[in-house]
């Protein structure tokens, strides 16, 4: 679900609200009571983020110490094991679905 943020047209409150589908905002300020109006915002950065899924490249030790482990496809129908635990060498039938 999506968060918007609202702004008082008197006061200025800034309040961030979240909203389902197609649920409409708030029409009146929780301070006040005057009418706001819904604020363009920036979407976030999720690369820029501190969590582990949220960076580019993880490192096959990261993935490992995660107790991940990191395929590769040979170009023949398999996959090698590069990081991790697990079989050394999977085929398409033997992969997670």
């Amino acid at each position: 679900m999506p968060l918007f943020d609202f702004q008082c047209d008197a006061c200025g409150t800034v309040r961030e609200v979240l909203l389902r589908g197609e649920a409409p905002g708030p029409d009146a300020c929780a301070s006040c009571g005057a009418p706001v109006r819904r604020l363009l915002s920036a979407p976030a950065d999720l690369k820029r983020m501190d969590g582990f899924f949220h960076k580019d490249n993880p490192s096959d030790a990261q993935l490992a110490s995660r107790g991940l482990a990191k395929y590769v496809n040979r170009g023949d129908g398999t996959y090698e094991k590069a990081s991790g635990s697990g079989p050394a060498v999977m085929g398409r039938d033997q992969l997670p679905h």
